[in-house]
């Protein structure tokens, strides 16, 4: 799917004015007199260099199938007369490390992309949904209970595909399991991402990772999440060839006691003050999500009154944005929003 890519000005996770880059995508018809309506999507995750920007994808690259994977799902909004922002988020399409799942940062992206929407000279209105993918779905959740982009915009609704959620209960059962298993590699490479994005805000993380957190040969292969991809960081020769297991080093147990905390502050269960309705599409057989995990996010937020539409797909969690999944009725239900 075609896009122009484009820079916007955003906040940091340290709290300066960073410039970022995302994708934007406009429908063919001419803008109505308030401006097409928007959806902010954010992508699943791709890893955390520069290299793992989708607005700089193209088909021969080896993240393709992830960079690509919302293109479903932006289709039909864009033949539906709405326009999307697809931003890279910071780290990947801006400067620093990737805060990976860090729930400030990734809304920080996403509301700074809608409210530089006048920059972009492309007819954007002011309505607007975040919506997002595994990764994007966390950014998605987050930037809907963050402050508005600006005194103009109005959020009218949430779609959530394949949220992340307790990954301190999935890293734990990965980390028991001796030896390498089948998908340990990309377990392995999301666990450093995971580690690398964590110690962005925590000074005690920093010093371990430095010093005897991590084993001899995590160590050695630190710097691959500088300018490898998440494919590539997966293969043996990069983390794929580590088990999760054999991660930590001596101070291992304490790295991920920090990293569990960092998991329960960025938790998207106990996100409050939806603006908006929220849609949850999620995966019956997900191994990122397992459907009990996502069983209890919709739980807790049913418990708390959130306005919440939820369907369940017979299929895994990249398989949640295949075309006769999640997409052919999302789609819908974004467009609908924009009509009330």
């Amino acid at each position: 799917m075609s896009g122009r890519v484009v820079s916007f000005p955003t906040t940091g996770i340290d709290g300066r004015v960073q410039q970022q880059t995302g994708l934007l995508h406009v429908p063919a018809a001419a803008p109505p007199r308030r401006g097409y309506p928007v959806v902010v999507y954010g992508h699943m995750t791709t890893g955390g260099s520069p290299r793992s920007a989708p607005s700089g994808g193209e088909p021969s690259h080896p993240e393709w199938r992830r960079m690509s994977q919302g293109d479903a799902l932006c289709a039909a909004l864009v033949v539906r007369g709405i326009a999307v922002l697809r931003p890279d988020y910071e780290g990947i399409g801006g400067p620093g490390i990737h805060p990976y799942l860090i729930g400030s940062s990734l809304a920080a992206s996403m509301t700074g992309m809608m409210r530089a929407r006048e920059l972009f000279d492309a007819g954007l209105g002011d309505a607007w949904v975040a919506a997002g993918h595994s990764e994007g779905a966390v950014a998605a959740l987050h930037a809907s209970v963050a402050a508005e982009p600006d005194a103009g915009t109005h959020l009218v609704g949430t779609a959530a595909f394949a949220p992340v959620t307790r990954m301190d209960l999935s890293i734990r059962a990965a980390r028991r399991v001796p030896g390498r298993f089948p998908g340990s590699g990309v377990v392995s490479a999301l666990i450093a991402l995971m580690l690398r994005g964590a110690a962005v805000t925590d000074e005690r993380m920093e010093r371990l990772i430095a010093g005897e957190g991590l084993s001899t040969r995590a160590a050695a292969q630190w710097t691959d999440l500088d300018r490898l991809c998440l494919t590539e960081l997966a293969a043996p020769t990069s983390w794929g060839g580590i088990a999760p297991s054999r991660i930590g080093g001596p101070a291992g147990e304490e790295l991920f006691r920090l990293l569990d905390e960092s998991f329960r502050a960025n938790e998207v269960a106990g996100l409050t003050g939806f603006r908006a309705p929220v849609r949850i599409d999620a995966a019956r057989f997900d191994e990122v999500a397992p459907a009990p995990l996502s069983t209890r996010l919709l739980g807790a937020y049913r418990r708390a009154g959130v306005a919440l539409v939820s369907r369940w797909w017979p299929t895994h969690h990249s398989g949640t944005m295949h075309p006769r999944y999640a997409p052919s009725v999302a789609a819908g239900w974004i467009a609908e929003r924009f009509r009330r």
